[in-house]
């Protein structure tokens, strides 16, 4: 497992303003993980305690719908922060799974070390802060998508912003992830190629 911690501190360094060793002591204290591909992370019903940077690798989270089908509601691409969080913050049980699309590995801290963290460095509730502003608005952005937005439109924006998703995702996940069927992302992408 690739225990190297550069990319995690230039991550924390491109996030906020941070000294360097501040920045070596905050990426010291996560855990290297290897997640293999189509392993949870996290299954509905358990209370999330994985805060983690991927390092390397595709993750999703998927809910299951009123019919049992699974549906994606995120997907999570190298050098970001995964984690559910409703769950991992409100300390309920989680009504999302998160799975590795691929293998995956990156570093992880728990709610607890990650809590210590907040506490002890005033500089990672910056940090901590601008990631969960991160996700909010990544988050109204793709409901506001899945509204104002046709799929073509939204698979364009996809193409263009994170093509790594649409050469390592099956399209199953995508199409979910769309709010298409198989069959519509298959003829979005007959057209637009």
């Amino acid at each position: 497992m690739d225990e190297n911690y550069d990319l995690l501190f230039n991550f924390i360094k491109g996030i906020i303003p941070i000294r360097d060793t501040e920045a070596w002591e905050i990426a010291k204290a996560f855990r290297p993980l290897k997640i293999n591909k189509g392993q949870l992370l996290l299954r509905e019903n358990e209370i999330s305690d994985d805060y983690v940077y991927l390092q390397k690798g595709l993750m999703r989270t998927f809910l299951y719908d009123l019919e049992g089908n699974e549906i994606t509601t995120e997907i999570f691409t190298e050098n970001n922060i995964v984690f559910e969080i409703t769950s991992f913050f409100n300390r309920v049980r989680s009504d999302a799974n998160i799975q590795a699309i691929t293998d995956c590995s990156g570093f992880r801290l728990s709610y607890e070390e990650l809590n210590r963290l907040f506490h002890n460095k005033p500089d990672f509730r910056d940090f901590g802060r601008a990631i969960l502003v991160k996700c909010f608005i990544a988050s109204n952005k793709r409901n506001y998508a899945m509204i104002n937005q046709t799929a073509e439109q939204r698979y364009q924006h996809l193409l263009t912003s994170r093509p790594e998703i649409l050469k390592y995702a099956p399209l199953k996940y995508i199409a979910s992830y769309l709010g298409v069927t198989d069959s519509t992302l298959s003829r979005i992408r007959k057209k637009t190629q």
